[in-house]
């Protein structure tokens, strides 16, 4: 039969608009879309579209179909018939064959027919390259083999594919089976090491459903147990088991058991009872005493005592000078003034904490806040530690910042070709974050490009060790090829699910992370999920912004900087004279382009409106009154969020980099930043904002801006002023 055939539209399907609908898809031709509607909304007229477009057809499309069918079937207990529609697409579809034995085996399974399991899942075992149903075909026909009262072979099963599954699902499989074989030893031993090793996870909580295995536990089990709870952000359990230890133990454990107490009372935000406990502990172990002056410095922190700091940090620092709890609470008595910009009283802490820990990865962080703080007081100190932090620390995140503030010191020195090598060494090891971006910009001011570059500065940065901008091999292996394959033959069934399981599995089993993000992204964005996108790219190249933009493929960038809803956001940033690339940038940070998105503080969709604040805007701009779930309309959104957007930025005179510090933050908070000092430029700004996550949000949104405008604009466009004020609004493309 033709593939270009389409059966007759049965005259029944005309009487309503749903079937109607229906129709229309058939004649389509497209599977993906009959089979997500029955997916997604199962009823006998979508059901009846994906089976007629199975009759219709004997290849692999129809196949594909039969696929369908079955697997949700056998979702909605139907079985006979999915058993049917598996066995016939399981002849035809030789490349997806461990699909349908797996669902088939699945519906054998809930039908009580256990012995015909391990049979109907060899499709899966034969596998090559291993099946992404592997983990659950495992755990299928260990508890078939249960069901047949055979345990040895469930255990066996489990001891082989241990490590296709996660630890706590072998352990509880172990556990079920030691059980059933009548080995009580084992059975314990496995239970006891969910309880212990495992205690948040889903088969803990069956390991516990038993209050004798709880109570068999000895105490050092308690303890550890407790540790993994506080972990895992427990503190209430945590301290139950710590509360029922502790009268059992002695020594080091028992040391280290109190000071945990004092931590769930901390974690659980009783400060003041954390403090009293913690600080007249008396402890033997060294370890724990470091723990317990670290805490007691946290507790100080949150309690607004100050006056505690010194004390507990000079114990710290004369008994336990190399313990991690010394630099842990180095930085937190530090944070403490740098969030009240006390550069007095911060400086000192960590330029104790960079000295006394040089090779700890943290003390880099301590030592560019000393070296800021130089720099914002014009200390000639100020180049010394920038120098050194480069020198000790080249691949820390602070060194591009590090090395931009010596370009501008040069500068201000009028040596213009030293300053040319600082910003060209940006430019080259760190080309598409934000300092690379402002680099760019002062490369092109008159002074530095006509400057020769520094012979002896190119040199030092020469023999700096920064990290690697290696490209990616981006050509698919034969294995990483057949998976693509897999995948899209699942995705042309609207199999979406399956498929994007497809290529997880094959980014971590088969050695090429990189090749599958792209095919994730790219596949996310064919079904309108450009954040999925994102954020699989992000995932799995976690270094993709050290990519040279010029030998990666376009795709790839286009993906990781994706511009769906163009057209009214642009209309929308062009009404408000704002530049929509810079729209998109917030954008991609806001909600990574997903509509439907509701943060954990209650802002909704694309420029993450909240609700209040969309309804007062929608009177302003004389719209009808705007319902919370109105903010999920793409262009609704855009059009009260640019406002918003345009508001904040004429309230702060243009200054781009206070706008986006207060869209993250608050207008109150930065009108108090915008004080701290007489900002020479707007990086200073951008370095002085306190919170970590509003200062990395600036710098990403105007970073995200400049890729967007390398990537989409006809022509580039100016970041940021290089006049010396905080930075104004950018000319529109």
């Amino acid at each position: 039969m033709p593939q270009s055939w389409v059966p007759p539209i049965p005259a029944r399907w005309y009487k309503t608009p749903a079937l109607l609908l229906a129709a229309s898809l058939l004649q389509s031709q497209d599977l993906a879309p009959l089979a997500r509607a029955y997916r997604n909304q199962p009823s006998v007229q979508t059901r009846s579209a994906v089976l007629d477009y199975a009759n219709a057809r004997q290849d692999a499309s129809g196949a594909l179909a039969l696929l369908v069918l079955g697997s949700k079937e056998a979702e909605e207990k139907q079985f006979d018939v999915a058993l049917s529609h598996l066995s016939a697409a399981a002849k035809r579809l030789p490349a997806l064959a461990d699909y349908p034995a797996f669902f088939s085996a699945t519906a054998r399974y809930e039908t009580e027919n256990y012995n015909q399991v391990e049979r109907a899942l060899k499709p899966v075992w034969d596998r090559t390259p291993a099946s992404p149903l592997l983990a659950k075909s495992v755990t299928l026909l260990a508890n078939a083999f249960l069901k047949l009262d055979q345990p040895k072979k469930a255990s066996a099963l489990v001891e082989l594919h241990r490590t296709a599954l996660n630890r706590p699902e072998a352990e509880l499989l172990l556990a079920r089976a030691a059980a059933a074989a009548g080995d009580h030893i084992g059975e314990r031993l496995h239970y006891e090491r969910l309880l212990v090793d495992f205690p948040a996870s889903s088969e803990a909580a069956e390991a516990a459903s038993e209050p004798d295995r709880l109570a068999a536990l000895l105490p050092l089990s308690r303890l550890t147990r407790a540790i993994h709870l506080l972990d895992r952000q427990s503190p209430a359990p945590a301290r139950r088991e710590l509360e029922q230890a502790i009268p059992n133990l002695t020594g080091q454990p028992l040391d280290r058991a109190r000071v945990r107490l004092g931590v769930a009372q901390y974690m659980a935000g009783a400060y003041a009872a954390a403090y009293d406990w913690l600080r007249f502990l008396d402890l033997a172990s060294g370890d724990a005493d470091a723990e317990r002056l670290y805490y007691v410095v946290r507790c100080a922190r949150r309690l607004d005592h100050p006056q505690d700091f010194k004390k507990s940090l000079d114990q710290l620092a004369a008994v336990y000078p190399q313990s991690p709890w010394h630099l842990q609470a180095l930085l937190a008595a530090g944070d403490y003034y740098f969030l009240r910009n006390d550069a007095r009283s911060y400086e000192p802490i960590y330029l104790a904490c960079a000295s006394s820990h040089p090779t700890d990865p943290q003390a880099a962080e301590c030592h560019w806040r000393a070296a800021w703080a130089a720099y914002r007081a014009h200390r000639p100190a100020a180049n010394a530690l920038f120098l050194n932090l480069i020198t000790r620390s080249p691949a820390a995140d602070k060194v591009p910042n590090a090395i931009y503030f010596l370009a501008r010191i040069a500068e201000s020195a009028n040596d213009f070709a030293a300053a040319r090598a600082y910003y060209e060494a940006i430019n080259a090891a760190y080309p598409n974050f934000f300092y690379a971006t402002l680099a760019r910009q002062r490369l092109t001011t008159p002074a530095i490009s006509r400057a020769p570059v520094a012979p002896k500065t190119a040199a030092f940065l020469q023999s700096i060790r920064f990290p690697v901008r290696a490209g990616i091999d981006l050509e698919p292996s034969a294995i990483t090829r057949l998976r693509f394959e897999r995948s899209r033959l699942l995705a042309s069934a609207g199999l979406d699910d399956l498929a994007e399981n497809e290529l997880r599995f094959a980014a971590k089993a088969d050695g090429q992370p990189e090749v599958v993000a792209i095919e994730l992204a790219d596949l996310a964005t064919a079904r309108d999920a450009p954040d999925m996108g994102i954020r699989y790219i992000k995932q799995l190249i976690p270094n993709y912004l050290r990519l040279p933009l010029d030998t990666t493929p376009g795709k790839f960038w286009k993906l990781a900087f994706p511009l769906p809803f163009r057209a009214p956001l642009e209309q929308y940033s062009r009404e408000h004279k704002l530049d929509p690339f810079l729209v998109a940038a917030l954008i991609r940070q806001e909600s990574e382009f997903n509509p439907k998105i509701v943060s954990h503080a209650n802002a909704y969709g694309l420029t993450q409106l909240l609700p209040s604040t969309a309804r007062e805007l929608a009177r302003k701009l004389k719209l009808p009154a705007v319902r919370n779930d109105m903010l999920f309309t793409p262009e609704l959104n855009l059009r009260i969020g640019t406002f918003f957007l345009r508001s904040l930025l004429d309230r702060l005179q243009g200054q781009w980099e206070a706008t986006l510090a207060s869209y993250n933050a608050g207008p109150g908070r930065v009108a108090q930043w915008l004080t701290w000092a007489d900002f020479r430029e707007p990086a200073e700004f951008v370095e002085t904002i306190p919170y970590d996550e509003t200062r990395n949000y600036v710098q990403s949104v105007l970073r995200n801006a400049d890729l967007y405008r390398r990537l989409y604009a006809p022509k580039p466009v100016a970041l940021a002023s290089t006049d010396g004020s905080i930075g104004r609004t950018p000319a529109l493309p």
